[in-house]
């Protein structure tokens, strides 16, 4: 990437491409009507001379033609140079700027023939298909399309001569999809074809000439016909010259910046990657350079970084084993400490071993006895709800009593309606006897008998009354006390569940603490055994220390030789130390390189 936009090489660049593609757009089509006007067999038989048959070259109407073919070409290569002159200016567009040089070619090739079809077919149509030449429009077109090509190449090599510093200043350094220059890769067999079509047209036009020369006319005109194979031959010589010089330019400009990498110390504020100046095999061997040139450096990065890794570890590892050695003699002692509390430990161990059984037997013990008194909590529960469902009849039998007064109520209340009945028609008697006089004095009697009977039996229903409304207060006072009985009895049920749930989870404690116990003098005596195994390891170690001391010597003297060895590797590696150029980014590697500022 450009470090800064440079609009004089712009200008530079198109004052090149207009003048040269004038230059070459004239040779060519002059060129051309030159040779018809010399090798031209009407002209042969008006016995016009080379002054005489110059007007015939230089036609008014071909002028205008060449004018309007060169500005329509002029415009299209500005139009696809834009976004690289836009990028020069102004540093913008980089991705369309890098592709605009690729797509140059074809379009010049492609403007310069369909020009030459059409301005030949329409000259041709103008003067009704029969020229003041008489040259048949079949050669004239094989013959232009030919002088076409060739020109069109010539202009397509010197555009990408001038075009070679705005290559270097987008410094590509890699191909990207879609960027492959297929003229660049088919340039010389491009150039091959149109040089032999050059020639066999212009072979099929000198037959036809010499076929159809008039014998009256004078002799062929074979020094101009010298002259005009020695220029075919430089026109072509020349296009394999430039098209050369173009691919020497490439290979120098890579030539040099390798050189440069081999004679430089890399990564000093550089960039050691190759620019691309084309898209064809070279560009391509460029950038797989480039790519390698990545790895290579992540390689030397990671040779650097190792070596530094290298020496510190040693470093490390030697003041290591000296801390090490210092310390072997007080490992030694230590275990010989270690040694001494093993065995008391061991002696305590096996004193737990034998405590473990009176543990595991109180807990069998606790776990039996918790067992029968969870059975007795829950053969209390089961009375205590059979009291429950008693009670439970006692309190609907009271309610089933206190229904049946409720009834005897309505007996006596009957009773009570009879009563008054009596009473009023044993009055009513007393006033009949009292109305008959002597005569109903017996009636009189019975009346009263009547009326002290009604009396005697309203005495009886309220004694009724009252005895049936005490035992109603006494029924229910019995049932409100028997509900606080149910609900204590419900209370005493719940407390017998959850006591049980309870001696259930001390019965399930119980059996985890035997089970335990179990377990716990198992690991006793395995912890025992290990111990012991533990105390011959320990007397291995005491050993093996003295054997350490001597390894640790051997070891130091390798670290030092380890040193030394890491010291000429950084000093190796340092001599191929490279460094990412401006701009570049990790993620690049190994996928093609960005371009760089």
């Amino acid at each position: 990437m450009t470090e800064s936009p440079d609009p004089a090489l712009v200008r530079r660049i198109t004052i090149k491409l207009a003048i040269t593609s004038f230059l070459i757009q004239a040779a060519s089509l002059y060129s051309s009507e030159f040779f018809n006007s010399v090798f031209n067999n009407r002209y042969d038989s008006l016995g016009l001379d080379l002054v005489g048959r110059l007007p015939m070259v230089f036609k008014p109407t071909v002028f205008f033609v060449f004018l309007a073919a060169y500005v329509l070409q002029l415009a299209v290569m500005l139009i696809t140079l834009r976004p690289m002159f836009e990028y020069l200016k102004k540093g913008q567009g980089y991705d369309a700027a890098r592709g605009a040089a690729v797509k140059l070619p074809w379009r010049i090739v492609l403007i310069q023939t369909s020009v030459w079809i059409i301005g030949t077919t329409g000259y041709f149509a103008m003067l009704g298909w029969h020229t003041e030449s008489g040259i048949p429009y079949s050669i004239s077109i094989a013959l232009k399309l030919g002088t076409g090509l060739i020109g069109a190449l010539f202009i397509c090599v010197i555009a990408n001569i001038h075009l070679l510093p705005a290559k270097r200043a987008l410094a590509i350094v890699d191909i990207r999809q879609g960027e492959s220059d297929q003229f660049a890769r088919l340039k010389s067999l491009l150039i091959i074809f149109a040089s032999a079509w050059l020639f066999a047209t212009h072979c099929v036009y000198l037959c036809f000439y010499f076929i159809n020369h008039p014998a009256s006319s004078a002799a062929a005109p074979y020094p101009q016909l010298i002259a005009w194979f020695l220029w075919f031959t430089l026109l072509s010589l020349g296009l394999g010259l430039a098209s050369r010089f173009e691919h020497d330019t490439q290979m120098r400009f890579l030539k040099g910046h390798i050189s440069r990498l081999l004679d430089a110390r890399l990564g000093e504020g550089g960039d050691e990657r190759v620019q691309l100046l084309y898209f064809d095999d070279v560009g391509e061997f460029a950038a797989l350079f480039n790519r390698f040139m990545d790895k290579f450096r992540a390689l030397i990065d990671e040779i650097v970084a190792s070596a530094l890794v290298l020496s510190d570890a040693v470093q490390d590892l030697s003041t290591s084993m000296k801390e090490v050695s210092s310390t072997s003699n007080m490992q030694a002692a230590a275990v010989k400490e270690v040694v001494s509390t093993m065995e008391d430990s061991n002696t305590i161990t096996q004193s737990i071993g034998k405590s473990i059984p009176e543990v595991a037997r109180i807990a069998v013990k606790t776990r039996e006895n918790v067992d029968t008194g969870q059975g007795m909590v829950t053969e209390m529960a089961g009375k205590m709800n059979e009291i429950r469902k008693k009670n439970t009849d006692t309190i609907s039998g009271i309610r089933s009593l206190t229904d049946k007064i409720r009834a005897i109520w309505e007996i006596v209340d009957i009773i009570n309606a009879i009563v008054e009945q009596t009473r009023i028609i044993a009055f009513n008697a007393a006033l009949e006897a009292s109305t008959a006089g002597e005569a109903g004095k017996n009636f009189r009697i019975v009346a009263g008998e009547i009326k002290l009977l009604a009396d005697s039996t309203n005495q009886s229903t309220t004694e009724i009354q009252s005895r049936i409304t005490e035992i109603q207060k006494a029924a229910n006072s019995l049932i409100v006390v028997s509900e606080e009985g149910t609900e204590r009895i419900r209370q005493g049920y719940e407390l017998s569940d959850n006591l049980s749930s309870i001696f259930s989870e001390i019965l399930d404690s119980a059996e985890v603490s035997a089970t335990s116990s179990e377990s716990i003098g198992h690991s006793i005596r395995q912890q025992a055994g290990a111990f012991e195994q533990t105390l011959l390891t320990l007397k291995e170690i005491s050993r093996g220390i003295d054997n350490l001391v001597l390894t640790q010597q051997q070891t130091s003297r390798t670290a030092e030789a380890l040193n030394s060895m890491a010291g000429k590797l950084r000093s190796q590696a340092s001599q191929f130390a490279v460094g990412a150029g401006p701009g570049q980014k990790d993620d690049q590697i190994g996928e093609g390189v960005g371009h760089v500022g």
